[in-house]
């Protein structure tokens, strides 16, 4: 009796992802083996057939937590490169002569950190995907336009 409910568990869980699922068949020819979602053609043999369920989309929860973690990371990066100085743009010794003026360095690390502030939100965006909020988006672009003297 046993293994019928469990039985009729594991087709209840099937019959609710039948919905999704597809089949996926191994087709083997002359030119090797493919995977594709139709039947094998006459000239190739079925070697294996599976049904494929899609992975849940992630929940508005993970999507946040996710985007939680990649800020986290993002924020002891910056932290850890500050910590052993590799933030900070290095400036060749010159003697005063040579030296260039204020305004070019100046000008020159507003353009560094531009592109920095430019790349981290890039890489926020696609970490977090589709998953990205009102807020989020604000932030990022307030931080760019503060970096890139829009602001």
């Amino acid at each position: 009796m046993r293994r019928i409910a469990t039985a009729a568990c594991i087709a209840a869980a099937f019959q609710l992802g039948a919905a999704d699922a597809q089949m996926l068949y191994k087709c083997a020819s002359r030119t090797g083996n493919s995977y594709q979602q139709s039947p094998c053609a006459p000239s190739s043999r079925l070697v294996e057939s599976m049904v494929t369920v899609p992975e849940p989309r992630p929940s508005a929860a993970q999507l946040a937590e996710h985007a939680r973690k990649a800020e986290q990371d993002r924020a002891e990066s910056a932290f850890l490169s500050h910590l052993a100085g590799t933030d900070q743009i290095p400036m060749p010794h010159r003697s005063p002569r040579y030296a260039r003026s204020t305004t070019r360095v100046a000008r020159s690390s507003r353009n560094d950190d531009c592109q920095v502030a430019k790349a981290t939100r890039k890489a926020t965006l696609q970490a977090v995907g589709l998953g990205r909020t009102y807020d989020l988006l604000r932030r990022l672009d307030d931080d760019v336009s503060k970096a890139c003297g829009h602001g």
